[in-house]
């Protein structure tokens, strides 16, 4: 029994004394560590702002900014576990580094999925912030973009997080690349009166309208005649990125003020509207 008791306390003392005699070491190797993750930090803030004023694309920049902050991690632990002595660690860790990353990416099969998305959606540039898009039902404007999601904000003002390998998996629709899009609504009109004067008519609403495009030109057309009644349908452009004029409210302006102008100059207008399938336009 004492002869046990003295080999413990002989641990502890021997223990104790390694501590002591590797203290200054493993001090310097923790001040090693703490130093390095602050430089990385400030290394991080700095390449961010070199690399998004170069790319201006935040999908890029924050793949870039994760593998430069993944390698000087690994060097750093490296580092760490060399100072300490742990050389044979470190040479197994990197030997076993294939084995775990495989391991990982089994693991973490999902994440690993939508990451890789994120890589491809980097490059491929399918939408941009501030783009109004429709993923799987979900319409709204892009509001943020990593690696992993990204995040849209939808037409009733919910936020919706999609996993980036959803987004390349299923139908995407961007209504705004190209910071242009078309609407339409139809404006029905008795058949006795003079169609060609409410084409005039209209035509000359839209062409005063200032947030309306001549280039692409709006089209006005007949798009059906039934039961006494002639549906006009209206096409016209407009930008997307003129705050002034969102695209809801610029159609309501622009079908009241048609409206308006039909019944000032003496057009029927009639009450009930019969249900039709309207055209496209070519």
């Amino acid at each position: 029994m004492y002869s046990e008791i003295d080999t413990f306390k002989q641990s502890i003392t021997q223990s104790w004394s390694s501590l002591i005699s590797h203290l200054p070491t493993v001090l310097f190797s923790l001040f090693i560590l703490i130093a390095g993750l602050l430089i990385i930090k400030l290394i991080n803030k700095y390449a961010n702002k070199i690399i998004v004023s170069k790319a201006n694309d935040p999908l890029i920049a924050d793949f870039i900014l994760s593998i430069i902050s993944l390698v000087l991690t690994i060097i750093l632990f490296v580092i760490c576990l060399g100072i300490l002595g742990f050389d044979d660690v470190t040479n197994k860790i990197l030997a076993a580094a294939g084995l775990s990353t495989f391991i990982i990416g089994f693991a973490l099969k999902d994440i690993g999925e939508n990451f890789l998305a994120g890589i491809l959606m980097a490059f491929q540039r399918p939408f941009r912030i501030g783009d109004l898009i429709q993923i799987d039902n979900v319409k709204g404007r892009v509001i943020e973009m990593s690696l992993r999601s990204t995040t849209i904000k939808t037409l009733d003002g919910i936020d919706a997080y999609i996993p980036n390998a959803s987004i390349l998996k299923n139908n995407l629709e961007n209504f705004t690349i190209d910071e242009l899009m078309r609407s339409d609504f139809i404006v029905s009109v008795a058949h006795d009166d003079k169609i060609e004067d409410a084409f005039e008519l209209i035509n000359s609403i839209l062409k005063e309208n200032e947030f309306v495009l001549n280039i692409p030109m709006h089209t006005v057309l007949v798009d059906k005649i039934e039961n006494d009644i002639v549906n006009i349908a209206v096409f016209y452009w407009y930008r997307t990125d003129e705050v002034k004029a969102p695209g809801g409210k610029l159609k309501s302006d622009l079908q009241l003020l048609i409206y308006k102008n039909l019944k000032s100059n003496g057009f029927n207008l009639p009450t009930t509207i019969v249900s039709y399938e309207r055209i496209e336009e070519n």
